[in-house]
C-alpha cells in the first residue's frame, strides 16, 4: 500500500490533515519515473497552501511539492537528467503529492542526487537555493542598497535564512540577521561569525538593530519563512535608523550601483 498525506478542506494543518492508504502507483508511462520517497521537506509555504485552501474538495489533495527518493522505474521512451539510474538516488521539484511514500513524477522534475548529500539535505537542495535568489533579487531591487542601505531578515536559523546570509556574503550585501533565542544568535555567530545577529527575547532588541546598522538606513526586511511575501519595504524599521545619507551622498551612491550592477544579479 501507499500511504500518502492529503487534506480535504482548508485549516491549520494540524487539524485538517491526514494519512490516507491507497494501492501503490503502477509503472510508470511514458515521460515519467517511479521514486520510492526516503524523505521530503515541510515548507512555510506547504503549510500556507493548506491553510488557504478556499474550499471543501470533493476528493482528497495531495499535499507536498518536494521529495527525495530512490528510482525504481523508468517508463518507456523516457529521457532523464545526467546521472539519473534505475535504483539511484534522485530528487524532484516541483511535484504536487510529494508526501507520499510512492510518487510517479514528470521526469523533467528530477535530477541526481549527489552521494555526499544526506536524504534529509537532498529533500531541500532544490526549492531552497531558488527562494534565495528570488529574496536576494527582490532585496536588491530596492534602492536603499545603493543608498549604503541595510537587509535586515527574520527568522535567520532557518535554512533560506541561512542561504540567504551566505549568499549577502557573497554578493557584498549589509546584513543583520534576527532570531527568536541567544542560542540561535550562538550557533548562527558560529558560522557567519562577521554578521550582526540579534535575539529577540532581549527587550531591547530593536536597539540592538539600530546599533548593528551603525546609521545606515534599515529600509528592507525579508521574512524568510514567509517567502510569497518576499522582501518589503519597511517604514517603521527604516525610522530606527539614527541618520540618513546626504543628498550627495545618495546621488554618488546611486551612481555606485548602477556602475556594479548591484540592482540586478
Amino acid at each position: 500500500m501507499n500511504r500518502r498525506v492529503v487534506y480535504t478542506r482548508g485549516g491549520s494543518p494540524a487539524n485538517v490533515v491526514t494519512v490516507i492508504e491507497e494501492p501503490e502507483p503502477t509503472a510508470p508511462g511514458a515521460g515519467q519515473v517511479l521514486i520510492r520517497t526516503t524523505a521530503f521537506p515541510v515548507h512555510p509555504g506547504d503549510l500556507q497552501a493548506v491553510e488557504a485552501y478556499p474550499e471543501e474538495a470533493a476528493k482528497p489533495i495531495p499535499a507536498g511539492v518536494e521529495g527525495t527518493g530512490v528510482l525504481e522505474a523508468i517508463g518507456p521512451g523516457t529521457r532523464v537528467a545526467p546521472g539519473v539510474t534505475v535504483g539511484g538516488r534522485v530528487t524532484v521539484f516541483p511535484h504536487p503529492g510529494a508526501w507520499s511514500q510512492w510518487i510517479v513524477a514528470d521526469a523533467g522534475a528530477v535530477i541526481v542526487v549527489p552521494d555526499e548529500l544526506s536524504d534529509e539535505v537532498a529533500a531541500q537542495m532544490l526549492v531552497n537555493p531558488l527562494t534565495t535568489v528570488m529574496l536576494r533579487r527582490e532585496a536588491q531591487e530596492h534602492l536603499a542598497f545603493g543608498y549604503d542601505g541595510l537587509l535586515v531578515q527574520t527568522a535567520a536559523g532557518s535554512s533560506v535564512g541561512r542561504l540567504l546570509t551566505g549568499a549577502s556574503l557573497v554578493h557584498n550585501l549589509a546584513l543583520v540577521n534576527v532570531v527568536r533565542s541567544d542560542r540561535g544568535a550562538a550557533e548562527l555567530r558560529k558560522r557567519f561569525p562577521d554578521v550582526p545577529v540579534v535575539a529577540t527575547e532581549h527587550p531591547g532588541w530593536t536597539d540592538e538593530i539600530r546599533e548593528a546598522a551603525d546609521g545606515r538606513p534599515v529600509s528592507v526586511a525579508c521574512p524568510v519563512l514567509r517567502p510569497a511575501a518576499w522582501c518589503q519595504r519597511r517604514t517603521t524599521i527604516r525610522a530606527m535608523s539614527s541618520r540618513a545619507p546626504p543628498a550627495t551622498s545618495r546621488r554618488a551612491s546611486r551612481a555606485s550601483a548602477r556602475r556594479s550592477g548591484l540592482r540586478r544579479a
